[in-house]
């Protein structure tokens, strides 16, 4: 199974066939520190380069993309020394540093999104009901109402009719 998350380490403590950092994820944490020193080059750097390993993604959907010489040019970007900016700047380089080896994964394994945009997605129909009632009113309307929307989800996004998809099981 392949996680696709944030920097969170929690999900480093969860024995996954293949983690990939959110690069969704990552590229906002570095917009932010963009916007705390207009000045400084290094997150628009590491963004760029972020950015530069997605389109190649999506430019060669299929093939496996070695990622040694992304990593290379990421590891001469870490080198950097950024004592001389603020301390929010060194706290993402460790950051990076901590999950360097899952950053490119998506470049190798093509079945792998360079983020979890979608699994959001999946989640987002779910989170905007609970905060407009508050609740539901047992575990098995969750339940429900989670597992009709999976289904048409999954329909919708196989090319199917999720009303269909939803009738087949009626």
């Amino acid at each position: 199974m392949v996680a696709v998350t944030d920097r969170h380490s929690a999900y480093f403590a969860i024995d996954f066939l293949n983690n990939q950092i959110c690069l969704a994820h990552l590229l906002r944490n570095l917009e932010y520190l963009n916007d705390i020193d207009k000045e400084q080059t290094w997150a628009k750097d590491v963004q760029t380069l972020l950015r530069e390993a997605i389109h190649l993604r999506n430019q060669k959907t299929y093939e496996v993309i070695p990622k040694d010489s992304w990593l290379t040019r990421l590891d001469e970007l870490l080198k950097k020394n950024l004592d001389n900016m603020r301390n929010e700047f060194n706290e993402m380089k460790r950051g990076i540093i901590r999950c360097r080896d899952y950053i490119f994964n998506f470049l190798e394994n093509p079945a792998i999104p360079s983020d979890n945009n979608g699994s959001e997605r999946g989640i987002r129909k779910l989170k905007v009901k609970q905060k407009i009632s508050g609740c539901f009113r047992s575990d098995t309307g969750a339940d429900a109402f989670h597992a009709l929307h999976s289904i048409a989800d999954t329909a919708w996004k196989n090319g199917q009719s999720p009303l269909k998809a939803i009738l087949a099981l009626v």
